[in-house]
C-alpha cells in the first residue's frame, strides 16, 4: 500500500485504494447493523412499524425502516449509538495510521471526533454545500488536521459522492455566512467558476480518503434507492491544540514516535469516553 504525499500536498486530499480489507470493515459494520436492528425491533414493539425488515440488505434495510414510520429526515450522524471497541480497533487500525504517518508522521493523535454517517436517498440533510472543516471547527485553521473517510458501501455517482477542489487549501480559510434554508454555513464568495476543476470521487468499499481541514468539498444527492453508508473520524499532530473543540475530550494519542505502536487502549478510551460531559451529546 503506497500513498503519495506529495500529491496529498498538492491537492489537500488523497484516495488510497484498497487500503482496508472486508475483514478491517466487517466489525464496525456488525455494530451498525445492530443498532439497525435494536432500533427497528424497538419500533415494531412501539406499533410504529408492522415490519421490521430483517431479510433486507446492510444498504436498503434502515431506509426502509425510517420510510415506514415517516423519518426519512432523521438524523445527519450517529456518535453514541456506534461507540464501541470495533471503532476504536477502525480509528487506530495500523493500515490507517501508516497512511496518516507518511503525511504527518509518527506522533498522531485521534481528535475525538467520530461519526458513522447514514446518506439516505434524496436527502437534503446529508448533501452538504462546498465548504472547508475548519469553517466548523473554530480556531483550527493555522494547524494541520486530517480526516479519514472510509466508505461502507461502494461509492457511485447516483449514491452521492464527495467533489473536491483541488489545490483549494492552500488559499486559507474563507469567510462563511448563514444563508436561508442551508443547515450549514457556506463561504461568502463562491470557490467554483465556470473553469473550476472538480473532482468527483467515486470509491471501493475499502478504499481509504484523507483531506486537509482546509481543503473545499461537498457530498451530493443520493439518487439510489439504497443508504450510503460512510464513517469518519479527524486526527492531528500530537501537541496540536484542539482549541476547546467539543471533542477534545476523547482525544487520545494513536501511534508515538517510539514505538510506532498506539499508546491507548480500549479500555482507556472508553474509560474517557464514560468521563465526557459529550458522551450523550448525539445519537
Amino acid at each position: 500500500m503506497e500513498t503519495n504525499p506529495e500529491k496529498f500536498a498538492e491537492h489537500g486530499y488523497l484516495v488510497v485504494q484498497s487500503a482496508l480489507s472486508e475483514s478491517d470493515l466487517a466489525p464496525l459494520i456488525a455494530v451498525v447493523s445492530e443498532v439497525v436492528n435494536t432500533r427497528a425491533t424497538a419500533l415494531s414493539k412501539e406499533g410504529v412499524i408492522s415490519d421490521t425488515y430483517e431479510e433486507m440488505s446492510f444498504e436498503c434495510r434502515w431506509h426502509a425502516v425510517l420510510k415506514a414510520c415517516g423519518r426519512e429526515n432523521e438524523v445527519f450522524g450517529w456518535h453514541t449509538l456506534v461507540f464501541s471497541e470495533a471503532l476504536f480497533n477502525l480509528i487506530t487500525h495500523p493500515k490507517v495510521l501508516d497512511i496518516l504517518e507518511s503525511l504527518i508522521g509518527s506522533d498522531i493523535r485521534f481528535n475525538g471526533d467520530f461519526w458513522v454517517r447514514p446518506k439516505l436517498p434524496n436527502e437534503k440533510l446529508t448533501t452538504l454545500p462546498w465548504h472547508q472543516d475548519s469553517a466548523y471547527m473554530p480556531g483550527t485553521e493555522n494547524d494541520t488536521h486530517l480526516t479519514v473517510w472510509l466508505p461502507l458501501v461502494d461509492v457511485k455517482l447516483e449514491n452521492g459522492p464527495l467533489q473536491f477542489l483541488p489545490g483549494s487549501h492552500k488559499s486559507g480559510l474563507q469567510t462563511y455566512h448563514r444563508v436561508p434554508g442551508e443547515a450549514f454555513a457556506v463561504p461568502v464568495l463562491s470557490p467554483t467558476s465556470s473553469d473550476t476543476d472538480i473532482d468527483t470521487l467515486e470509491m471501493k468499499k475499502g478504499d481509504l480518503l484523507v483531506f486537509n481541514n482546509l481543503v473545499f468539498h461537498r457530498s451530493l444527492v443520493n439518487h439510489s434507492d439504497s443508504i450510503r453508508w460512510s464513517t469518519d473520524f479527524r486526527f492531528s499532530r500530537t501537541g496540536t491544540s484542539l482549541n476547546g473543540l467539543w471533542h477534545e475530550a476523547i482525544a487520545c494519542p494513536a501511534r508515538e514516535r517510539e514505538s510506532r505502536q498506539c499508546p491507548t487502549s480500549w479500555q482507556m478510551w472508553r474509560a474517557q469516553w464514560e468521563a465526557s460531559p459529550h458522551k450523550d451529546r448525539f445519537l
